[in-house]
């Protein structure tokens, strides 16, 4: 069996905050509903909280249990599931709230 790095769980909370990104964004611009976009999130939290998970046999660990404290936060304050899609909604939100 090959050893999980964190290289691998890395590009997978990536890939993952790519997906619920793209759903959430076809939602705003109409073409998806809420109810898809929320199954996104969930599903993209929990699969992120699972890397965290595999991360703490990894020597960054405390990257790991950093990673699973702040997605639970940003899921509970602004319902991002990764810290890259937080990142991506606070960036959007700056952006909307300079620009208007």
């Amino acid at each position: 069996m090959r050893a999980i790095t964190t290289r691998s769980l890395v590009w997978t909370v990536v890939l993952i905050s790519v997906v619920v990104t793209a759903v959430t964004e076809l939602r705003i611009a109409g073409h998806g509903s809420v109810s898809l976009s929320a199954i996104a999130a969930y599903a993209a939290f929990f699969v992120n909280i699972a890397c965290s998970g595999l991360g703490f046999r990894t020597p960054e660990w405390r990257w790991w249990v950093a990673n699973f404290a702040l997605s639970i936060l940003t899921m509970t304050m602004i319902g991002a599931p990764t810290i890259p899609s937080a990142l991506w909604t606070a960036g959007r939100v700056f952006v909307a709230r300079h620009l208007a």
